[in-house]
């Protein structure tokens, strides 16, 4: 078995193709990221004040994402540092985020909620949703 030898051009240009390939490996959750970001600000508000049965197509239209979405990030290979870098702030950040929908839409909000309940809502489903958007964002653009 011969030794395959490269001029030091052409093991700069493997370099570069290797970085670009490992690079381009993080938007696809890049991507992942963005998208349950904005499901999650639509999904709060579905959940907690839509009209039967738009809750019940929420929860189930979740679960479906989520089961989506492991198996998908189980087959990726990613190893690029910024991802690496970014999943666990990025996670704690929405797991976080996601109590307070989740607290005042279970604990605080009546049944009949208001113009300002919704408001509230609504506000909070956005920021549960900020960190990953965040998240998906810097992903995609890292070149």
């Amino acid at each position: 078995m011969g030794e395959e030898r490269l001029t030091p051009d052409e093991a700069l240009q493997e370099i570069g193709r290797v970085d670009q390939r490992v690079r381009r490996s993080s938007r696809g959750p890049g991507r992942a990221y963005l998208f349950v970001g904005l499901a999650t600000m639509v999904y709060w508000p579905a959940m907690f004040l839509g009209f039967p049965p738009v809750p019940m197509i929420a929860g189930i239209g979740w679960i479906v994402l989520t089961i989506a979405l492991c198996a998908y990030m189980a087959r990726l290979q990613v190893h690029d540092r910024l991802m690496k870098w970014i999943n666990g702030p990025i996670s704690a950040a929405y797991v976080l985020t996601m109590t307070l929908p989740f607290v005042v839409g279970v604990l605080l909000l009546p049944d009949e909620p208001t113009g300002g309940w919704t408001a509230v809502v609504v506000g909070l489903s956005v920021l549960a949703g900020l960190p990953l958007v965040y998240g998906g964002l810097r992903l995609m653009r890292n070149r």
